[in-house]
């Protein structure tokens, strides 16, 4: 009896049990695959790290001639490579996944057996995105479905990940946007290069669907986004539905979403950080499921730090649905000397309430 492919949402992991799998895509237009192989930092080790339609084989990764596809023999991968990232793009990049239907992707042993299907949702004007990583646990591989989508395209993306484009050598620093798995760090100031002087945090989620007596309907989820800021691990102010701005102004928030419809963000919370207590040592971002619904009702759940000033994109990270938990520890911005960092820390936690959240956020400082 042959086995039926495991259907993955956002933020889903399961075990491979695999070592050599191949990786395809299925879109309504033309659509190239490509894998970056990453570090525990999230980075290339160099320039063979990036397998693509002009270096299709590299350490154990093979393109397919003339389509999509990817065989990857985990076995093989250099003991230093922990991520594989499955990335997706339009080959006409002035077109947007947002004007096809959605993308399916397939993970299948090396016979050709699916085992995991993935419909990447929510992607718009992107013509490039990061489908999935395959992340090295111990002895073994998981694949977790992300779906980002990457306003600056497919060139910014891998140069995003510290791929020489472009003819240049040496290792690049983060341009574009830096996607950062948890426990990743990235300076301000590599980002965006120059003087920065507001972040704007935004969260955005969708409720998944089920089937009703009328078909299909949206389970409505009301996600809470807030900023806690501190001073070493002293909580002195909260930025909440319910305070919609610090004592100073210097943190504001937009105002409460209860249902998570809509496309982009759904809450976001402004940091003027030219107007911060300079006693003020981090800002810790935190997700509260006001009703107690866990995280199983939520799909395409994302949160990313924009230039407040321009909204580019700085940095990204993912809302992990599909889980019992009911809250999360997003991201913190901090001070290291006269440096502003951002962390990625992507901790489930079961809150319904900000101050609930509090404890673990100080276990993040």
């Amino acid at each position: 009896m042959d086995r039926v492919a495991a259907q993955l949402t956002n933020g889903q992991v399961d075990r491979l049990n695999y070592d050599d799998i191949v990786v395809s895509v299925r879109h309504g237009a033309p659509v190239d695959l490509s894998v970056l192989l990453l570090t525990g930092r999230g980075r290339v080790r160099d320039r063979g790290d990036l397998v693509f339609f002009n270096q299709p084989a590299a350490h154990g990764v093979r393109l397919a001639s003339g389509r999509p596809e990817a065989a990857i023999g985990l076995g093989s991968l250099p003991p230093d490579v922990e991520h594989v990232r499955i990335v997706i793009s339009l080959e006409d990049q002035s077109d947007s996944f947002g004007a096809h239907a959605p993308a399916q992707l397939v993970v299948a042993d090396s016979a050709g057996h699916a085992l995991y299907e993935y419909t990447v949702e929510g992607l718009g004007s992107e013509a490039a995105a990061i489908a999935c990583d395959l992340d090295r646990v111990g002895g073994s591989w998981q694949v977790r479905p992300l779906g980002h989508g990457f306003a600056a395209g497919f060139s910014e993306l891998v140069q995003a990940h510290g791929v020489p484009v472009g003819g240049i050598d040496e290792d690049l620093p983060y341009r574009g946007t830096a996607v950062l798995d948890p426990g990743q760090t990235v300076a301000l100031e590599e980002v965006r290069p120059g003087e920065l002087t507001m972040v704007k945090m935004g969260v955005g989620w969708d409720p998944i669907n089920v089937h009703g007596p009328r078909g299909l309907r949206a389970l409505q989820v009301d996600l809470d986004a807030s900023a806690l800021l501190f001073i070493g691990r002293t909580l002195v102010d909260v930025v909440f539905y319910q305070q919609l701005s610090s004592r100073d102004g210097a943190v504001r928030h937009s105002g409460d979403n209860v249902t998570g419809d809509g496309k982009g963000d759904d809450e976001t919370i402004t940091v003027d950080l030219g107007r911060l207590p300079a006693a003020v040592t981090a800002v810790v971002f935190v997700v509260t499921s006001y009703a107690g619904h866990t995280f199983e009702r939520i799909r395409n759940g994302h949160w990313h730090l924009v230039d407040g000033s321009t909204a580019a994109e700085l940095v990204r990270g993912n809302l992990r649905g599909g889980g019992r938990h009911t809250g999360m520890v997003l991201a913190k911005v901090y001070r290291e000397g006269t440096t502003w960092k951002v962390a990625s820390i992507s901790a489930p936690i079961t809150a319904g309430h900000p101050v609930e959240a509090v404890q673990p956020a100080q276990s993040a400082l």
